[in-house]
């Protein structure tokens, strides 16, 4: 007798396997450890719908949504939560960007499990210092083998993060 699981292509199987979602760490400890001390302000915004066309076909980076969690430091720099689509999953991430627009830190708070390699400091390295402009997250920073998904779509994101931080970023509300 033969079995009907049998006759199901293995690669479906493989595909239709959820992730399972690893949490490394909280915002709250990823805000302390990217600015120390400090005390940051809530500065939450969405880009308009224009905005983030322009975004997209002069930076050539993925949206998710339009509206971002974002934090002022005192010293100027500003820190981004921020998603992007990894392999089977969302990949949830912080990055630090100082008041000259360069990346200060990154850090991953969720991934799916076995992709996670994108979590190790010795990546993160790779995005520090990097400014906005149309570099290309593909040949720009070095990908991981088997998570080479997370690893593009993280770099995309950090760039999307500093275009957005070279022009569309909140203006200081007035002080009343």
């Amino acid at each position: 007798m033969r079995s009907l699981f049998a006759l199901v292509p293995t690669a479906l199987i493989a595909f239709g396997t959820p992730a399972v979602a690893i949490e490394n760490q909280t915002l709250a400890a990823v805000q302390a450890r990217l600015y120390p001390g400090a005390q940051l302000t809530p500065a939450d915004f969405a880009l308009t719908e224009s905005q983030v066309e322009r975004l997209k076909q002069d930076y050539d980076v993925p949206f998710i949504r339009s509206q971002f969690k974002a934090w002022r430091a005192p010293i100027g720099g500003w820190l981004f939560f921020d998603q992007v689509y990894g392999l089977q999953d969302i990949v949830s991430y912080a990055v630090a960007i100082d008041a000259e627009g360069a990346v200060t830190g990154i850090e991953i708070l969720v991934c799916a499990e076995g992709f996670c390699d994108i979590a190790k400091p010795e990546w993160g390295a790779l995005l520090i210092g990097k400014t906005y402009g149309k570099w290309s997250p593909k040949t720009g920073v070095t990908t991981i083998s088997g998570a080479t998904l997370s690893s593009v779509h993280v770099t995309e994101g950090v760039k999307k993060l500093l275009a957005i931080h070279a022009h569309y970023l909140p203006k200081e509300r007035p002080t009343p």
